[in-house]
């Protein structure tokens, strides 16, 4: 039997024999199971070791029916939120010895079904998605596999009520940005999306609309496709009007850097032409031209709380606090000098 490298796998019968033991007590012994004496299991081990034995996952698969590995599929990797959101599952997944496959959808639904079908055809039964849009794509999944586990990311509640979602606290994100602009007086406050067509955290967007009104200010939306060239061109649409918003709040620092290109590009000082609020307090945010205010949200506590609900350990659904951070990006709008201190 051979490696997918070529090379000659050690089995288990192997190292059973090198032990002069029964394939049987060998198992149980490097399984962690009962019914091996202290020093058997030490010497099996040792010799397991010795001899580079990797247990084989498909045979295990087989065996126990069940997949050592979960998938996770998001709408853009580019976005530096998803990857240290990933680094918070694989942290909790190696104590348990489990693989994440990781795939991005490039915000195609299209992309995102064919990803799907993938993992189920590769038996990977929990899957944790970043989905496109309201989630319909993964009804067919739901239907096909029905005892599967599976955990909505950043994607509002109303979608496939049934099944666990994790995301930051979108309505109180919204909130502290949309109260922090306020008090400096602006009424103009734009709020940047996906399309209706595919925005998942549509949450974010209706608490904006109720902010709006109770505020008796007129929305502007900012609908945009999340790639940087969509993004550019509509933030530069919107602030070419003739009565342009004084302040935008994104849906991410990752879209919020193109407002920084645009404003550059028109000649405008943010903080003080401008106003910006991001979403996540991403690690480069602080080291922008100028510092970015933004909502800080722990993105690692994040992929735990996903692989919690992946594993099991719960099915409540999770929303992780958010806090508003200032630095130099927010300021009056330009008809007023209020000051206000930043970080």
């Amino acid at each position: 039997m051979k490696d997918r490298n070529g090379k000659s796998r050690v089995t288990l019968k192997m190292v059973a024999s090198a032990a002069g033991v029964s394939p049987t007590l060998a198992s149980f012994a490097l399984n962690d199971k009962a019914g091996v004496s202290p020093k058997n299991r030490a010497e099996i081990l040792r010799i397991a070791g010795e001899l580079g034995y990797q247990p084989d996952p498909l045979a295990r698969e087989l065996r126990t029916g069940k997949a050592q590995m979960f998938g996770f599929i998001v709408r853009n990797f580019a976005n530096p939120f998803f990857n240290d959101v990933l680094t918070g599952m694989q942290e909790a997944a190696v104590q348990d010895d489990i693989t994440i496959i990781a795939m991005d959808s490039h915000y195609s639904q299209d992309r995102e079904i064919s990803h799907i079908r993938k993992l189920s055809s590769r038996r990977i039964t929990n899957l944790a998605i970043a989905p496109v849009g309201a989630a319909e794509s993964v009804l067919p999944w739901s239907k096909s596999t029905p005892h599967s586990r599976l955990v909505l990311v950043n994607s509002s509640i109303e979608s496939e009520s049934s099944v666990a979602h994790v995301s930051p606290d979108a309505v109180s994100a919204v909130t502290q940005a949309f109260e922090h602009l306020r008090e400096f007086g602006h009424e103009r406050i734009a709020f940047l999306s996906a399309p209706p067509g595919i925005m998942s955290d549509a949450d974010r967007y209706f608490a904006y609309e109720e902010l709006c009104k109770a505020h008796r200010v007129a929305p502007c939306a900012i609908f945009t496709p999340l790639e940087a060239g969509g993004i550019a061109h509509n933030i530069e649409q919107a602030l070419s009007k003739p009565e342009p918003p004084t302040a935008i709040i994104t849906n991410s620092d990752f879209s919020a850097q193109y407002v920084y290109v645009v404003a550059r590009k028109l000649g405008l000082a943010l903080g003080r032409d401008l106003s910006l609020v991001g979403h996540d307090d991403l690690d480069t945010s602080r080291l922008f031209d100028p510092p970015m205010t933004t909502l800080r949200v722990d993105r690692r506590q994040l992929g735990r709380e996903i692989y919690a609900r992946l594993t099991g350990t719960t099915t409540a659904d999770h929303r992780e606090p958010v806090q508003l951070i200032v630095r130099a990006t927010t300021g009056p709008p330009p008809s007023r000098n209020t000051p206000h201190a930043k970080e």
